[in-house]
């Protein structure tokens, strides 16, 4: 008879976390045409490991990171702001377009040790897709010459993505995090790590 009972308790807990399961969407890119990272063949033989990171408060965002690019490569970070009254989890898990217009950002260059460290404020009534990149057109000329031109010498690497930028086509490297604002269920305010798809984005 005990059998019975842990038994229908264990069918009644899977029944209640089938009725409750969240289904992620991929986030968007910033350009409107590109291609997912899975689709993108790594055609060069130099690949770019970027580990990114932020912490936050109610005012700023602390971008810092370890890559392996060269000392004087430049990094981009940015805030995007997602619609007012966006749904909470739409924000997690990057079901709804950012808005392209409402980006602000900045840039950084990579120390000698490899780190960078950049800050940016924020707003604490908005929602934000928050974001770390490499974009070889930002590029000084002896960063160039090992990635290309336009990165077409960047291996295969996490968060590899493909962009445009007055009619050429770039590859680069796009990590991404969600921002809610405090006031919201879904609101962490500590740190994100961050990663090619929102969805994946975790505290740490």
């Amino acid at each position: 008879m005990g059998k019975l009972k842990v038994l229908a308790a264990l069918v009644s807990v899977l029944l209640l976390l089938s009725g409750c399961r969240v289904i992620w969407v991929n986030p968007p890119l910033e350009a409107a045409d590109a291609k997912p990272q899975a689709d993108i063949p790594a055609a060069g033989i130099e690949p770019i490991d970027i580990q990114a990171y932020v912490q936050y408060d109610k005012r700023k965002i602390v971008f810092r990171g370890e890559t392996n690019l060269p000392e004087g490569a430049v990094i981009e970070v940015s805030l995007t702001q997602f619609p007012e009254g966006t749904d909470p989890l739409n924000v997690t898990n990057g079901s709804v377009d950012p808005l392209p217009d409402t980006k602000i950002g900045d840039t950084g260059e990579v120390a000698e040790d490899g780190t960078y460290l950049i800050v940016l404020q924020r707003d604490p009534e908005k929602q934000y897709q928050i974001s770390t990149q490499f974009r070889p057109e930002q590029q000084p000329p002896q960063v160039k010459e090992t990635y290309g031109e336009t990165g077409e010498n960047i291996g295969k690497s996490e968060g590899l993505s493909e962009y445009e930028v007055d009619g050429t086509s770039y590859r680069g490297i796009a990590l991404y995090a969600p921002l809610n604002n405090v006031d919201e269920p879904g609101y962490y305010m500590g740190k994100w790590n961050l990663k090619p798809e929102q969805k994946d984005a975790r505290p740490y």
